[in-house]
């Protein structure tokens, strides 16, 4: 197949319960968002570089999302010649942006379970975007890909060979937002990306390159998230499975979708609604979630030579100035005399010397520019991804 001169890439962005998608020529054509589509309805959002917003109603959740972004997009834009879906699990199936077949995608149903909250939803998305754009191709990019540059000490994990042969290695999630925050801040310098949204983790970089990052095989592990458990003693674990005889996804639900901020709080998920609430079990979940990702933001600093920035993404992070000063002022402490500015403990640290920055990051341009670089072949080997060089 010859590949067109600027191929029209549309980009589709899985949440747990959320849609992005951007269609770029390369320029951007168009930008879609659907939230909470888990539930029994929603609703689909359209932006055009040049203003302006639709809005279709969704009253199928998921089962009516496709087929309106692909009819909205139809009256907008050319016919995408490349789809490009972010996939999240943390496997050797899937190492670096390579285009789909159907051996590829049979495995990754195989092992959906390790990350049941988001990979069987993308592998359908996968199967209904076939259904919608029959004639495009379909490129698959691991949300993992950004963390195959962390150095070894920090990719292994502390087990016997055997285990760690079979996979068993920090392989990281939100890398698709770690590299947008890299390539949107070239000046960055040594830094701390602190992405908090319906999942959170905690990522050190230094010259472009992960150093550290909190989850490890899957989007559980880690800083607490809204419904993850984050990282847990492994005999919570043990005792958890003998508590159910054994059912082991009784267990992954208990962790995934039960536990985190809504496990304490008495399944609220809405930060905004418990920082409102004056009740015990709403205060106790923030200053839960708070002392765990500041913790996490003080461990990666010693991942560093030096610490210059800390950069707050995803809904929550970007989204709460409320939580970014909660978290600052537990990172006081590690810069002298920070406690001594005037000004929120946000301002406070920044006086300190280390910037504190915003930022709404793009996943989907670099989603974008991953799948271009397939097209052209410019990855090497037969995972698409380019060699690693580790950091020593």
């Amino acid at each position: 197949m010859v590949e067109p001169a600027r191929p029209v890439v549309l980009a589709l962005n899985v949440g747990s319960s959320s849609l992005r998608a951007a269609l770029r020529v390369p320029e951007l054509r168009v930008r879609a968002h659907a939230a909470e589509l888990s539930r029994a309805a929603g609703e689909l959002a359209l932006d055009g570089p040049g203003g302006g917003r639709e809005r279709i109603a969704l009253p199928d959740g998921w089962d009516s999302a496709l087929p309106a972004l692909a009819g909205a997009l139809a009256s907008r834009a050319p016919q995408p010649d490349v789809v490009v879906h972010r996939i999240v699990l943390g496997s050797d199936l899937l190492v670096g942006p390579r285009p789909a077949d159907g051996a590829l995608l049979a495995r990754l149903r195989a092992e959906s379970h390790r990350a049941p909250l988001h990979l069987p939803r993308q592998l359908d998305v996968v199967d209904r975007a076939r259904r919608c754009w029959p004639g495009a191709r379909i490129v698959l990019c691991p949300d993992s890909g950004f963390h195959r540059q962390l150095p070894d000490e920090a990719e292994v994990l502390p087990l016997p060979p055997d285990a760690r042969a079979s996979g068993l290695r920090r392989w990281g999630f939100h890398g698709l937002a770690v590299q947008s925050v890299v390539d949107r801040l070239p000046d960055l310098g040594p830094a701390v990306v602190v992405h908090l949204g319906s999942g959170c983790s905690v990522t050190a970089v230094a010259d472009g390159r992960p150093r550290h990052t909190t989850m490890a095989i899957s989007p559980a592990g880690g800083v607490p998230s809204l419904t993850r458990s984050g990282d847990l003693d492994p005999e919570v674990v043990l005792q958890l499975l003998e508590a159910t005889g054994g059912d082991v996804d009784a267990v992954r639900r208990t962790l995934n979708q039960r536990s985190g901020v809504a496990g304490l709080s008495g399944g609220r998920t809405d930060v905004r609604e418990l920082l409102r609430a004056a009740d015990a079990s709403a205060d106790l979940a923030l200053r839960v979630f708070v002392r765990d990702v500041a913790m996490a933001v003080a461990a990666a600093v010693t991942a560093l030579d030096r610490w210059d920035a800390v950069v707050f993404t995803g809904g929550i992070g970007a989204g709460s100035a409320v939580v970014r000063d909660l978290v600052c002022a537990r990172l006081l402490s590690l810069r002298q005399g920070a406690a001594g500015h005037p000004g929120p403990p946000a301002a406070q640290l920044a006086a300190s010397g280390v910037r504190v920055v915003v930022e709404h990051v793009d996943e989907e341009a670099v989603m974008d520019r991953l799948a271009r670089a397939v097209l052209r072949g410019d990855a090497a080997g037969p995972d698409g991804a380019a060699p690693v060089a580790r950091p020593r």
